[in-house]
């Protein structure tokens, strides 16, 4: 009887492993990149017309959309003329 309650103990615990892992891969395809960058301001302007504060948050944002199947250029050093 032990063995039985072990077994379905372990179906259940891959069962809510499964459906934890299906919901986090969900949340991260829609949320914003976590990046490390410092807070120097040195603005840049991008592609799509949004300043970024320095050079490595627009990387970021770049890599996020080229892991999306999208690209983003890089216009000029300095802010988007708004």
């Amino acid at each position: 009887m032990k063995f039985m309650s072990y077994i379905a103990s372990f179906l259940l615990g891959i069962v809510l492993f499964a459906a934890l892992s299906e919901a986090a891969a969900v949340d991260a395809a829609n949320e914003e990149p976590v990046c490390i960058c410092p807070r120097d301001f040195e603005p840049v302007c991008a592609a799509n017309l949004v300043t970024y504060p320095n050079r490595c948050m627009y990387d970021c944002k770049r890599q996020d959309e080229e892991r999306r199947g999208r690209s983003l250029e890089l216009l000029r050093s300095g802010p988007c003329d708004e």
